[in-house]
Order: structure tokens, then C-alpha cells, then sequence
């Protein structure tokens, strides 16, 4: 299982057979939030991969390189090899990514990545149906989320999906907006909280799964899963 961003790398093509790179431009537009009305333009964007140097993972950062485009962000990195990606700035929480990076320079859809505001992400939380007695963590307070979004969701059943071996939270998205809890079959959108620091792990019940490393206080993002 990848990301649909990863998936979705618009990487140039060459005619013949050439060398392979030592190192590939990736880039695009970020987003502050879900609602895509404004760039994450004030923060700062990560990149983790294993280098030669560093085979457990490097931190290489991402920049804003063009005058007048806000928000594109742009990183220099190995080629064909996965990524972790954090986001952190002002009135957001750190927000964790994962995918592969692309084997020529290519671009993520605009829209594939976003920041997570602490109002919003607040707000969602406290919303939720969620079982009798259960009170998730703050994030603020050092708790690890995982929130988490099929491409398609209707190819995937939540009976046999996990997070570090737990059945997630499964929701569907009814057309008012609203969220509905379910315990089984296709859904929409999925949950895991108060997670312990470390390795994550999501397996999607088909063979396929993803990993992220998460620090205390991170949100995980399992978007744009697809099955593989």
C-alpha cells in the first residue's frame, strides 16, 4: 500500500535509456488545511530518507524557491526510496506524511498534501461518535493520532483493517457532511488515537500496509491509501 501522492509523481519522461539520477527535484503546492483555501506558505517542510550517508534517514528540508508562489515547496532527494515528510508551523499540528519519492523530477497534485490546523483538527475530533467512554488524548498535550482516508474506500472493508495490530475507528461520510461510525465493510474515513511514540504501522487487511515514524503530540495522515 502507497500514497496516491507518491502514485501521482508527474515525473518528466526521457527518451532512450539514461543513467539513473543520483538525486531528483520533488515539489508542489502545500495547503494549510483540508479546506485548501490558503497555501502553507509560513512553517517549515521535511523531508526524512535514507542516504548513503545516513541509511536510517536523513533530514532534508524543503524551500519556497520561487519569488511570488507561496507555498510551492520544492526538495532535492534520492530517488525511488520512501519518504517520511513532517509539517510544522504556526497553529497547526505536526503533521506526518509518508510515500516514495519519484525516479525523476516530478511533482505532487496540488491538493495531496496539506497542514493540519489545531482548530479544525480540534473541532473534527470533537464531533466524532465515538465509543461510550472513550476520550481521546490532546494532541497538545503530547498524544499520537492517526487520521486516515482511502482513495476509494469502497474496496476496502474496516473489519480487516489495523494500527499497530488495533482495529482503527471507521466512519462513512454521509452526504450532509456528517460522519457515521461502522464497524465493517466500505468507509470513508479512520481513526486511531492515543498511539505510542514510534513506529506505526497500518495494514489494510490485503496484504498491504504503510509505516510512519511519530514523535509525542504528531498526527499521522494515512490519506489517499490505495491497496498494493
Amino acid at each position: 500500500m502507497i500514497l496516491l501522492l507518491s502514485l501521482l509523481a508527474a515525473c518528466g519522461a526521457e527518451r532512450g535509456l539514461r543513467e539513473a539520477p543520483a538525486e531528483v527535484t520533488y515539489g508542489g503546492w502545500v495547503y494549510d488545511s483540508l479546506l485548501y483555501e490558503a497555501v502553507f506558505a509560513d512553517g517549515t517542510l521535511t523531508f526524512t530518507v535514507p542516504t548513503a550517508a545516513a541509511p536510517e534517514g536523513e533530514a532534508l528540508a524543503a524551500d519556497q524557491p520561487y519569488e511570488g508562489y507561496d507555498g510551492y515547496w520544492l526538495a532535492t532527494l534520492p530517488p525511488n526510496v520512501p519518504f517520511a515528510l513532517r509539517l510544522l508551523g504556526e497553529g497547526t499540528y505536526p503533521t506526518v506524511w509518508a510515500g516514495d519519492t519519484p525516479g525523476a523530477n516530478g511533482t505532487w497534485f496540488a491538493g495531496a498534501l496539506f497542514a493540519t490546523k489545531v482548530v479544525d483538527v480540534d473541532a473534527l475530533l470533537a464531533g466524532l461518535d465515538l465509543p461510550k467512554g472513550l476520550v481521546p488524548g490532546a494532541l497538545s498535550a503530547g498524544a499520537v493520532h492517526l487520521w486516515g482516508r482511502p482513495f476509494d474506500g469502497t474496496d476496502w472493508d474496516c473489519a480487516t483493517v489495523t494500527v499497530n495490530g488495533a482495529a482503527p475507528l471507521c466512519y462513512l461520510l454521509e452526504e450532509d457532511g456528517t460522519l457515521t461510525r461502522t464497524e465493517a465493510g466500505p468507509f470513508d474515513m479512520f481513526f486511531a488515537f492515543d498511539l505510542a511514540p514510534g513506529e506505526i504501522v497500518l495494514m489494510d487487511g490485503f496484504g498491504g500496509g504503510e509505516a510512519w515514524t511519530a514523535a509525542e503530540g504528531d498526527l499521522v495522515m494515512a490519506w489517499w491509501m490505495v491497496h498494493g
